[in-house]
C-alpha cells in the first residue's frame, strides 16, 4: 500500500479509514485494512467493539505490509466471552479479557505479521501482556505464557553466550565438542539441551577451573540426551537427563556375511559388542569391511565363516587407519577409542594369540616382574628376556639354517670348566 508523509509534521499520513465497527462473531476473523476490504470481509476499523460468542475465538490482524507505520485499533471487549488477537501470521498472541480494552499500533510493516505494539485500556490496575514478557525459553499461547524449546541442528561447535538459554542443540557430525560460557558471563538459571545424534562421541566442556558434574568433561555417546544447567552457588555446570555411564550391558549378533549385498556393512547406527561372522551357503569371495562407530567401546569380533583365506576387514568411521584384518577362524578382543582399533587378545578354536610384545615388555611375563618373560622378535623369530633385554634369539627365517644366539655368558654346570 502505498503510503504519505506530512510535508508538515514528516509522520505518515494514514489513508482513509473506518473509524467504529461493531464486531459479533463466532468463529475465528481475519482483518482487512479499509483500503483493500470488500464487502464480505471485516474492515480493521479505529475502534472495535467485540462480542466473542463463545470462549477460544481469534481475531487477526491485517497485512502488516499493506498498512503503514502508525496505523492503529482499539478493541473493547464488550462480551461475555475473552478473546486473542494476533498478527496475520498467527503469531504474537494476547488476550483482551471481559471488559478489558487493548490499544494496538503498528511499528513494523516489513512482514506479513509486522510488529505491533498494545497498551492495556480498562482494568483496575497495571499489567503487561503475555506476550511483551515473552523471553528465552518463553512463548505464547493464547494470550497467555508458554514454555518453549529452540531446537538447534549444529554439525560444528556452536559459539555459546547467555542468549543461548533454552536452546536444545542436537548434534549430528560424529565426533564433536560443545564448549561452554564462562560462568561469569552467565546469568542465574542459566541452561541448554543437548543430544548426540551422530554416530561419534560428543564431549561437553567448560571453561577451567569451572567443573561440570565434578569432572573436567563429559562424554555424550551416540543417542545420549539431557540438560546443562549452571549453578550459580558453585560456578559450575550440572547435567539433568544424562544418564551416568553404567555397567556394560554385552550384546550380540550373528550376520551371514552370504546375505550381505555389497562389499561393505555399516554398523555405525548399532554395534553390538559381540559380533560373529558366518557363512550359510559358502559363495561369498568378495572381502567384506565392516565400519564401526566413532565411539570408545570394547568389542569381540569372531570369524567363524570356516572359509580357508576369506577375511573380514573392521574399520572406525571417519579414522584413517589401515582395517583390522580378521582371517577365518580368528577370535579377536578389540578396544577403540573413537579413532583406532587396538587388539587385546587374539585366538582361534583351541589356540590362544597374544600380542607381539617387546623384550621390555614380553607377551608372556609375570604379575612380580612384567619385563620377564617371552615374546615374538619378529617374523619366525622368539625371543626370550629378562629385566627388559633379550637374553635368547631363537630364529627360524631360514629353515635350512635354524639360530639361536644366546647373548650373555653360558654356564654349563655339568661339564667341567663348562663357561662359554
Amino acid at each position: 500500500m502505498t503510503t504519505y508523509t506530512s510535508p508538515f509534521t514528516g509522520n505518515v499520513i494514514q489513508p482513509t479509514d473506518v473509524s467504529y465497527y461493531a464486531l459479533n462473531f463466532s468463529s475465528n476473523t481475519q482483518l482487512y485494512w479499509p483500503t483493500v476490504v470488500n464487502p464480505t470481509q471485516v474492515p480493521a476499523a479505529r475502534i472495535m467493539d467485540c462480542v466473542a460468542s463463545v470462549d477460544g475465538l481469534v481475531i487477526l490482524l491485517p497485512d502488516a505490509t499493506q498498512g503503514a507505520v502508525g496505523s492503529d485499533i482499539l478493541f473493547r471487549n464488550l462480551g461475555a466471552h475473552a478473546f486473542t488477537i494476533t498478527d496475520a501470521a498467527g503469531n504474537e498472541s494476547i488476550t483482551v479479557a471481559v471488559g478489558a480494552a487493548k490499544y494496538l499500533y503498528l511499528t513494523n510493516n516489513t512482514t506479513l505479521g509486522g510488529t505491533w505494539s498494545n497498551i492495556a485500556f480498562g482494568v483496575g490496575t497495571s499489567f503487561a501482556d503475555a506476550v511483551t514478557l515473552q523471553g528465552a525459553g518463553l512463548t505464547t499461547v493464547s494470550g497467555q505464557l508458554s514454555t518453549t524449546q529452540n531446537v538447534a541442528d549444529i554439525t560444528s561447535t556452536p559459539t555459546l553466550n547467555d542468549l543461548s538459554r533454552a536452546t536444545t542443540f542436537n548434534w549430528n557430525a560424529g565426533n564433536g565438542v560443545i564448549n561452554l560460557p564462562v560462568p561469569s558471563t552467565l546469568s542465574t538459571g542459566w541452561y541448554i539441551g543437548f543430544r548426540n545424534s551422530s554416530g561419534g562421541a560428543l564431549a561437553i566442556t567448560p571453561v577451567s577451573p569451572a567443573l561440570i558434574n565434578g569432572q573436567a568433561t563429559i562424554t555424550a555417546n551416540p543417542g545420549d540426551s539431557g540438560y546443562v544447567i549452571y549453578d550459580s552457588n558453585t560456578g559450575n555446570f550440572i547435567t539433568v537427563g544424562f544418564t551416568a555411564p553404567s555397567n556394560v550391558t554385552f550384546t550380540s549378533a550373528t550376520y551371514d556375511v552370504d546375505s550381505i549385498p555389497g562389499s561393505t556393512l555399516s554398523l555405525v547406527a548399532y554395534a553390538p559388542i559381540i559380533q560373529t561372522y558366518i557363512a550359510q551357503s559358502g559363495s561369498r569371495t568378495t572381502t567384506l569391511t565392516v565400519t564401526l562407530p566413532a565411539i570408545t567401546q570394547l568389542y569381540v569380533l569372531v570369524n567363524n565363516t570356516n572359509q580357508t583365506g576369506y577375511n573380514i576387514n573392521f574399520v572406525v568411521s571417519g579414522s584413517s587407519q589401515p582395517p583390522l584384518v580378521l582371517a577365518a577362524g580368528a577370535v579377536v578382543t578389540v578396544l577403540t577409542d573413537g579413532i583406532n582399533l587396538f587388539t587385546l587378545t587374539q585366538s582361534s578354536t583351541g589356540f590362544f594369540y597374544a600380542s607381539n610384545g617387546t623384550a621390555a615388555l614380553p607377551s608372556y611375563s609375570f604379575n612380580g616382574d612384567t619385563h620377564t618373560g617371552m615374546y615374538l622378535a619378529g617374523t619366525s623369530v622368539l625371543g626370550l628376556s629378562a629385566n627388559s633385554t633379550e637374553i635368547i634369539n631363537i630364529d627360524n627365517t631360514n629353515v635350512l639354517q635354524p639360530l639361536v644366539t644366546v647373548n650373555a655368558t653360558l654356564r654349563a654346570q655339568l661339564i667341567n670348566g663348562g663357561t662359554f
